[in-house]
């Protein structure tokens, strides 16, 4: 299953970043129901580290996430995708009632976050190693995009700012170690945006210096 899931990762990512297209789904995603079993949540790029958040339905019927990493080879291609993180008998939130449900009328909330020491290669890094910090996010059907803001100490107001487009219901966000951004949904209506509820600000792990988000 692993193995399926992982080359189901690896596909995502090479979607994600094609040049010219921001990683917005050109059709709406699909849910677990029907023949669809395994349905890409979100992607994450940071530099040349690849995150994946499947979602799929196991043979039991529960739905289960599973989080994936890869790296950008010199060719510009990713590598072979490994799991990271999973677990299971979660709500299924490609169905709008169950996401309704956890939802209980806010724009955005926080599913949940997990850690895990990976090898970044950054400089600061200890031997290349670095904790990495996922967080997974839950947002309304009107949301059209995430709005992050670098809000670390030192970093410049009208700097490191990011629109995040959404592949589905569910955004994933990594975070190096001493980041601190603040998410705001936005609603698209024609032109313009408006924002949604009250932002969230998110956390990597323990301060370290750190990279500006990217």
């Amino acid at each position: 299953m692993h193995r399926n899931l992982a080359e189901a990762a690896r596909a995502a990512l090479a979607a994600a970043c094609v040049p010219g297209t921001d990683g917005r789904a050109a059709v709406p995603a699909p849910r677990l129901e029907g023949t669809t079993t395994t349905v890409v949540a979100d992607t994450c790029v940071r530099g040349d580290l690849g995150f994946v958040l499947l979602l799929h339905r196991r043979k039991d019927g529960l739905v289960a996430e599973e989080l994936f990493f890869s790296t950008r080879e010199g060719t510009g291609a990713w590598g072979a995708a490994e799991h990271l993180s999973g677990s299971g008998g979660i709500p299924d939130l490609t169905s709008p009632e169950e996401a309704a449900a956890v939802l209980r009328g806010w724009s955005m909330t926080v599913l949940g976050d997990s850690w895990t020491l990976l090898h970044t290669g950054r400089p600061q890094a200890d031997d290349g190693y670095e904790p990495m910090r996922f967080h997974v996010l839950l947002v309304d059907e009107n949301v059209g995009r995430l709005d992050i803001e670098d809000s670390a100490a030192g970093a410049s107001p009208a700097s490191h700012r990011l629109r995040k487009p959404l592949t589905s219901r569910v955004a994933l966000l990594a975070l190096f170690p001493g980041e601190r951004v603040i998410v705001r949904t936005r609603a698209e209506a024609g032109a313009g945006v408006r924002p949604m509820g009250e932002p969230v600000e998110l956390t990597g792990s323990e301060a370290v210096a750190g990279a500006p988000w990217a």
